[in-house]
């Protein structure tokens, strides 16, 4: 008979190859690259997520942002077009009712002005100054004031006084009035002369203002915030401290004529820009680029003009900007694990490698091998070398890569120390060489990777998570240091060294320039060094996150120049952040309160599933069970719904059936990607509704969760396409059943060919399915190869629903419940096991730093 599957093959094949390819892998990860998406309060989700909040006050003047701008009078820029500002400090010509131009005449000393001219002489033209809708004529024949008299109005003064000036009126159709100072009585051409005596305006008491160019709106301030007007800024170099301002109502770019703001240049008009010397985010000055002048907001009692003669860039020279909108990066979630303890070790988390030399005792004193740079020391350089080496080689594996790419992981965040760059005694080189193979495994993998500066020299923690710590707090062992700003060049050049290195990787996301910097640094002194940092991150790549620590919340500091910012946020509840209620809702309430309404984009760099403060060991295992996956949820839902992403701390640590492990927890349930208990929302945050990510609220009504097999093969991710990938399988089994029914009826012609054929077709399929195995077991839509039978496959159910889960890499032993395995290497499915794994009594909640 003729093997049903060679039909499969051929198809899928076809299929297969009239697939859409996958970009190569030199393309970056869509997690890495940044598309920027213009965005404001009608098109953010509903809650919104840190640094996508409009209106804000924010005075990053990016290019693109769409802003208001308030005086430090609580007044509010607007663009006006009533003619006594358009008009102020332009040269006009008055068009009478009867079509006749107003001049001065020249036969007359005392510059009686008549309306006769059919053109404007040079006698016509008048220059207009002075107040806000109060302004004063002034002859530009003889220079002289004109002044409203009871016999006529006379430009024969040499001086402005209280009858020179006048109120001019918008009469509508680009028409004007004019209303003298004397009597406050209308102007006009009575046929002797322009004389002010009307009460009431009448067309023969309007005029059209005649200029020499078309007149713009002016700038003024209004109290009314709902009057303020809009501009865009134009910024298209952060490192240059100028913008332009685009009047969005009549695409004018803001311009500076005779101490005035103005909408009138068709190209942009750069402005001297500045943010507030002090630490403020939402304030600061612009300046005439000429003059140097800053732009002023008068007392309002006083009108409403706003000026440019402010030398001092103080007091009411201060703006703050109101952003509405704004172009924002936009990425997909980020989901990731902390590679803990591989580069930077922490004792707490592998006690075993703080050892003695012969590996079997801990070192005698209180005060040896507190942080990796004490265990160094102790060993001395040969022992410290070898148990390096030995531990950097087996602690991350590529299968890890691997696995997490597998199961809902798109980056793993990498502390390390200074020392992998300068591996100054005692510390051990050697440490660039299994970075360097961690990006290509990623980069294999499709795992995107955020380095993380964890151990700065001199330390910025003062703890041992530091690497470098001294005395680690503990007084009896000496001092404790956080001098990490007194070693600053140094480094500032592992920045530089890492990013030169690393930032044309595709699989790149980032730095994170101080993890977890001690409050009691100089905040001023660290913001220095960030700018630093930044400027060092950001001319190596464009799109690199740069991700600093929340340490003095540098999201409300006024960096000149900072874009693809996040604020980078640890929470563990019970440690710093509140013993965890039993309360769900309780905690998510307090969770989102830590990392919503920030100017910049948040990303949760820490978390676990640790609940200090109880003692879980001694719940029955359903309430422990109830508690950790509502406590998962809860978590997830908060760090999904209002940051950019997260990291859990860690992916292992050398003690099994922990909540610091997250393959642990995976597999167990608690975390989506493992068994299909729980599963993952989108990674694209802005196409989804915000209940799609209430993991703990049970999500949008009728939702269908995405599968384990949804979250492998994704478009940037995967091999096959997600919506090529049913209808490879469907042709498949079509095929198959087509083969086999053909075998099952034997017609003649299928018997001749099968008895040429059929052996060929045989060892062509296996040959080939053992070809293809890599390829669809990567997508998910096959089981990957054991080397078993002969076929090269053994039989497994859905990963959806399967119990029988690969056994975690986190762990030295197996999932403990009593004396019952419930997962051990080489078992067959089914046997000691429940439907889905669970966790063990005795769950370990290990003391960290």
């Amino acid at each position: 008979m003729v093997d049903a599957r060679g039909f499969a093959v051929a198809t899928l094949l076809l299929v297969l190859l009239q697939a859409p390819q996958q970009h190569g892998l030199d393309t970056p990860l869509e997690v890495v690259r940044e598309r920027r998406v213009f965005m404001d309060n009608s098109s953010i989700s509903r809650p919104p997520r840190s640094g996508f909040h409009f209106p804000r006050f924010d005075a990053r003047m990016h290019d693109g942002d769409e802003v208001q701008i308030e005086s430090i009078h609580t007044t509010w820029l607007r663009i006006s077009r009533h003619p006594a500002l358009t008009l102020q400090g332009r040269t006009v010509a008055l068009r009478a009712a009867s079509g006749k131009f107003c001049a001065v005449q020249l036969s007359e000393a005392t510059g009686l002005i008549r309306c006769d001219k059919d053109s404007p002489p040079f006698a016509a033209w008048f220059e207009v100054s002075h107040g806000s809708s109060n302004v004063s004529l002034r002859s530009v024949r003889g220079g002289d004031y004109c002044v409203d008299q009871p016999l006529g109005v006379r430009c024969d003064r040499k001086r402005v006084s209280q009858w020179e000036v006048f109120h001019i009126i918008d009469a509508g159709n680009g028409r004007i009035a004019l209303r003298g100072g004397r009597e406050d009585k209308f102007c006009w051409d009575n046929g002797k002369g322009f004389i002010c005596d009307l009460s009431d305006m009448i067309y023969e008491a309007t005029f059209e203002p005649v200029t020499d160019t078309p007149l713009r709106a002016r700038i003024v301030q209004t109290k009314d915030p709902n009057a303020a007007s809009v501009f865009t800024v134009y910024r298209h170099n952060l490192e240059v401290p100028t913008v332009a301002l685009r009047c969005k109502e009549d695409g004018f770019y803001v311009t500076v004529s005779r101490g005035f703001l103005s909408c009138s240049s068709k190209t942009p008009w750069q402005i001297r820009y500045a943010r507030a010397t002090w630490w403020d985010v939402k304030t600061a000055t612009f300046r005439a680029p000429d003059s140097g002048l800053y732009f002023e907001a008068g007392d309002p009692k006083d009108g409403d003009h706003v000026t440019v003669d402010n030398k001092d860039g103080t007091g009411w020279a201060l703006w703050r900007v109101q952003l509405l909108g704004g172009f924002e990066p936009l990425r997909p979630l980020v989901r990731g694990v902390n590679l803990g303890n591989w580069f930077l070790m922490e004792r707490w988390m592998a006690q075993e490698l703080f050892y003695d030399e012969s590996g079997s005792r801990a070192f005698p004193g209180k005060c040896d091998a507190m942080d990796e740079y004490g265990l160094m020391d102790a060993l001395g350089h040969e022992a410290a070398a070898q148990r390096m080496k030995q531990h950097w080689s087996t602690w991350i594996k590529e299968e890890d890569i691997a696995w997490l790419g597998a199961h809902g992981i798109n980056t793993v965040r990498v502390p390390f120390g200074y020392w992998m760059v300068f591996p100054e005694r005692p510390f051990v080189d050697g440490q660039l060489h299994y970075l360097d193979r961690l990006f290509e495994w990623c980069k294999k993998h499709r795992v995107a990777v955020l380095l993380d500066f964890h151990g700065l020299k001199g330390s910025q923690t003062g703890n041992p998570t530091s690497g470098n710590c001294g005395a680690c707090g503990n007084a009896a062992c000496g001092k404790t240091k956080v001098d990490f700003l007194e070693h600053e060049n140094l480094n500032l050049k592992v920045i530089d060294f890492l990013t030169t290195r690393f930032s044309n990787s595709p699989v790149y996301l980032g730095f994170a320039v101080a993890n977890e910097v001690s409050s009691t640094a100089n905040s001023r002194d660290v913001m220095a060094f960030y700018q630093k940092a930044y400027a060092i991150v950001r001319k190596k790549s464009k799109d690199a996150l740069v991700v600093l620590f929340a340490t003095f919340n540098p999201s409300t500091y006024p960096f000149p120049n900072f874009r693809n910012v996040v604020e980078d946020i640890h929470i563990y509840f019970g440690m710093g952040f509140g013993h965890p209620s039993l309360d769900q809702q309780e905690n998510l309430h307090r969770a989102r309160r830590a990392v919503a309404d920030l100017h910049w984009h948040v990303l949760v760099g820490e978390w676990s599933l640790g609940a200090n403060g109880h003692n879980t060991l001694h719940w029955q295992p359903k309430q422990r069970e109830k508690f950790f996956a509502t406590f998962a949820k809860m978590q997830l839902q908060a760090w999904e719904t209002h940051s950019i992403g997260w990291f859990y701390w860690s992916y292992k640590t050398s003690f099994p059936n922990s909540t610091w492990n997250f393959r642990d927890m995976c597999m167990i349930g608690w975390l989506p990607g493992c068994n299909g208990v729980l599963t993952y929302a989108s990674t694209y945050w802005w196409q989804e509704s915000a209940c799609a990510y209430a993991y703990l609220d049970g999500g949008c009504p009728n939702r269908q969760a995405e599968t384990w097999n949804e979250l492998v093969v994704r478009p940037a991710q995967s091999i096959l396409r997600p919506e090529a990938a049913p209808w490879i399988l469907t042709a498949a089994m079509c095929c198959g059943a087509a083969g086999a029914l053909v075998g099952f009826c034997r017609p003649a012609w299928a018997a001749k060919c099968a008895t040429t054929a059929g052996t060929a077709v045989a060892a062509a399929t296996n040959a080939l399915m053992q070809a293809l195995a890599p390829l669809l077991a990567a997508t998910g839509w096959l089981p990957r190869p054991t080397g078993t039978n002969s076929s090269g496959f053994q039989h497994v159910r859905s990963r959806e629903r399967e119990g029988v889960l690969t056994p975690s890499a986190t762990s030295e032993s197996s999932f403990i419940n009593g004396d019952t395995v419930l997962c051990s290497p080489g078992a067959p499915a089914g046997i000691g096991i429940a439907n889905s794994l669970r966790a063990a009594d005795n769950m370990e909640q290990p003391f960290i730093w």
